[in-house]
């Protein structure tokens, strides 16, 4: 059974169960999870790095995992075998934290399975198609890097990830198409909402700098109270 066939008639949520049930009271690295899945390839493992962030940002592994998805990314997008640095790959995590990844990822990994299947063919299967899954999930993984304090900058790019990796996985051309829309609107929605943070502080400052002048000054605070 292939990769691809796997993922409809073996659910990717009773996997992730199966998996949780086998590392349950256990502080997991990333090596012990690609290892327990051995056989579903690196599609799967994009899943499990990303699930966790659809919904709850979970402090600390952004940073980490944004990395290792680029670099599987990239490594897609140049045509090599995916591989990640030794460092990633063992890096430890609590045993709480990694309860509470595998839960998080279940959860989302079952309302996916409700509408994906094999569909535009196309979109995935075309030349340099893989390759530019690749770029698109590069894409997606910078943004997840970026330790921002704004609401969704993490669940966004986690979402591109996701869409991009599953329809790698199931060939659900749809899925791609709506995972590269969602990782081009990761980086719009950084700029807007840098753009909005930036304006505001400005007005702040501006707003601040003439409510001191006008303290300072007696003749403009005298003049300011003639034509109030």
């Amino acid at each position: 059974m292939t990769t691809e066939q796997s993922f409809s008639q073996s659910h990717l949520s009773s996997d992730l169960e199966t998996l949780h049930a086998r590392m349950k009271d256990k502080a997991l690295t990333l090596a012990e999870v690609k290892q327990a899945l051995k056989g579903r390839g690196s599609a799967m493992l994009l899943i499990l790095l990303a699930l966790p962030f659809c919904f709850v940002a979970i402090p600390g592994l952004s940073m980490p995992f944004g990395i290792a998805i680029c670099l599987i990314g990239v490594c897609l997008a140049i045509g090599r075998e995916p591989w990640l640095p030794r460092f990633i790959m063992h890096r430890r995590l609590s045993t709480a934290r990694s309860a509470q990844l595998l839960t998080a990822a279940i959860k989302v990994a079952r309302q996916l399975e409700k509408f994906v299947r094999p569909r535009l063919a196309y979109l995935h299967a075309g030349p340099g198609m893989l390759r530019l899954i690749g770029l698109g999930i590069v894409i997606a993984g910078l943004g997840l890097m970026l330790p921002l304090p704004i609401p969704f900058s993490n669940s966004i790019p986690a979402w591109a990830v996701v869409l991009l990796a599953i329809g790698m996985m199931e060939k659900d051309g749809l899925c791609v198409l709506l995972g590269h829309l969602t990782a081009m609107g990761t980086w719009v929605f950084i700029g807007l909402t840098s753009a909005f943070a930036v304006g505001g502080f400005q007005r702040l400052l501006d707003s601040l700098s003439a409510k001191r002048m006008l303290s300072g000054n007696p003749w403009l605070r005298n003049a300011d109270r003639r034509f109030t």
